[in-house]
């Protein structure tokens, strides 16, 4: 109704109303005057169209409340109001995550997100927390399809050293990289590449042991599992991988018991337990979504990647 009374004013300010004086004003309009009353009929237009595109969307009809959304942004465009197409697009957004095309919103949110941006608007950091909250599905997506592609892919009978020696060789710099989501990892892992790497493990667990430094303690075991792999000592390399899971679960270290179970899954893959491999990437999957970490999670999906390329 609103929208109706505006355009009926427009049109009355076009004729000059009824009276001879306000038709006298009208001539006396110039060029500019009548752009902004034709600017104003064309907002309104807008707004009508976003109107029409909720009820096709209260009815489900979503390919003609979409239409309706286009037509309204095209509009915008030609008037340059930066705000009002970027509140189009966030709901062009939202109507996609609705109907599950989750691609074709995020790429809506972020549109949207930069033009908030450019104008400084505080709506932008609530469409953030939408495209990451997107982005996490995806991601997870990403993984279920990976999974479901595990069996066609990859034998189960993998039991001779030589091959599991080149699985180790592809994947080697992926596990690095997920050790190193661990605070201090960095600092641990280069033990790794010392003469002597078991050695000084060993010592730094100990002294880790001294101070009660849980965290590094396990950090460690995991270091200590990541060397054995690489001698192809996959059993004691699972060893200190469960050991460490079991150490994070006990202090509540939730990042720790995501990395235990990449590592733990990576194991059983050069074993070829490709159900352990499973369960463990899926859980750990789980767990990095639930912290909202999509830095760890895309590290994840580049170590099961590199595992599952043919």
């Amino acid at each position: 109704m609103q929208e109706m009374l505006l355009i009926t004013g427009v049109f009355d300010r076009l004729s000059g109303g009824s009276s001879s004086e306000e038709t006298n004003e009208a001539k006396e309009y110039t060029i500019e005057d009548y752009q902004e009353i034709l600017n104003e009929y064309k907002d309104a237009e807008a707004e009508i169209l976003i109107n029409i595109a909720t009820i096709y969307f209260e009815n489900e009809n979503i390919k003609e409340s979409m239409k309706s959304l286009k037509k309204a942004i095209e509009i915008y465009n030609e008037l340059k109001d930066v705000a009002k197409k970027a509140l189009v697009l966030d709901l062009m957004g939202d109507i996609n995550r609705y109907n599950n095309k989750d691609r074709s919103a995020l790429k809506n949110y972020r549109e949207a997100h930069q033009l908030y941006s450019e104008i400084k608007s505080d709506l932008k950091d609530e469409l953030q927390e939408k495209i990451k909250n997107l982005e996490v599905k995806q991601t997870s997506r990403e993984a279920e399809t990976i999974y479901d592609s595990i069996y066609p892919k990859r034998s189960t009978d993998i039991h001779v050293e030589e091959e599991q020696s080149s699985d180790y060789t592809k994947i080697s710099a992926n596990i690095e990289e997920v050790i190193g989501m661990l605070n201090g990892a960095d600092t641990y892992i280069s033990y790794a590449k010392s003469e002597n790497p078991m050695e000084e493990l060993e010592n730094a667990y100990d002294m880790s042991s001294g101070i009660g430094d849980d965290a590094a303690k396990s950090t460690l075991l995991l270091i200590m599992g990541y060397v054995s792999l690489e001698k192809s000592k996959t059993d004691d390399s699972l060893k200190y991988f469960n050991e460490a899971l079991a150490n994070f679960q006990e202090i509540e270290d939730k990042m720790g018991e995501a990395v235990s179970r990449l590592l733990i899954g990576t194991a059983y893959y050069i074993i070829g337990d490709m159900d352990r491999v499973n369960t463990n990437f899926r859980k750990s999957i789980e767990i990095l979504r639930s912290l909202k970490d999509l830095l760890g999670e895309n590290i994840a999906m580049r170590l099961m990647n590199a595992i599952y390329e043919e």
